[in-house]
């Protein structure tokens, strides 16, 4: 079975609706290809290796969180850009990417996917990028911290580094995938036992402390996967042929 590129790009731009977001980057269709999708890959980012394994298993699209073109790139398609777009065009593959979009979604998102894949309950939208919430919080029968840690390596099939500034035992948690440590003053704010996102970095050891909130960092890579993943899932629910490359990123 086969579905026209057409009819795959309103579907997704009606799933995500990228209109909605102001981004760092194009949200939707960025290299077109093939008229007809019979096979697809899913990935995190748009490497030259997710791309050249996605050629090598015949896929005839590509579907990333992490697209070519950001905002602030320079012009010049030089370098491993030039490589990277000269492989999908050279065999006829399409491009899609959804950053944000992908980020905020309530069902196939890479934080409220994961939210609900973890148990919270009462969920709210956490975490303001541009007037537009696209993390999640939520609550969960009390649990130590140090076996939540171990739930989170569980789940995300990572290892995760852990600040614990807060409570032993938690209950709450506010989640926004990708380099969000930033996000952990208004995570204390709001009140939650933990902050959960992908990058953490120096000002978060002092700031775990000395805001009294635990925190857990899985690595960029690893926290956005969930996204793609689920999407998969969504156009394997139309009877195209799917699959998802899973590079060996620990950032």
């Amino acid at each position: 079975m086969s579905i026209s590129l057409q009819e795959l790009v309103g579907r997704f731009d009606n799933l995500l609706n990228p209109a909605s977001f102001l981004d760092a980057c194009p949200n939707g269709l960025q290299i077109e290809g093939k008229k007809e999708i019979g096979k697809m890959a899913f990935a995190v980012s748009a490497s030259l290796n997710v791309i050249e394994t996605a050629i090598s298993k015949g896929a005839d699209s590509l579907f990333v969180h992490h697209g070519l073109f950001w905002n602030k790139d320079p012009y010049p398609i030089v370098g491993y850009k030039y490589k990277r777009i000269k492989a999908l065009i050279d065999n006829n593959v399409s491009l899609f990417a959804y950053h944000l979009p992908l980020d905020a979604h309530v069902s196939v998102g890479n934080n409220w996917k994961a939210a609900i894949d973890l148990g919270f309950q009462s969920l709210e939208p956490f975490g303001e990028y541009d007037k537009k919430k696209i993390g999640v919080k939520g609550e969960f029968p009390e649990i130590d911290r140090e076996v939540f840690k171990i739930k989170l390596e569980k789940y995300y099939g990572c290892p995760v580094n852990a600040l614990f500034g807060g409570e032993k035992k938690i209950s709450s948690a506010a989640l926004i995938s990708g380099n969000a440590w930033r996000k952990i003053e208004e995570a204390a704010a709001e009140g939650v036992g933990c902050f959960i996102t992908g990058c953490g970095d120096e000002p978060v050891t002092h700031l775990s402390h000395e805001l009294g909130i635990n925190f857990f960092a899985l690595g960029h890579h690893a926290s956005e996967k969930i996204g793609p993943i689920a999407v998969r899932d969504y156009v394997s629910g139309l009877g195209i042929e799917t699959f998802f490359i899973d590079e060996d990123n620990p950032y």
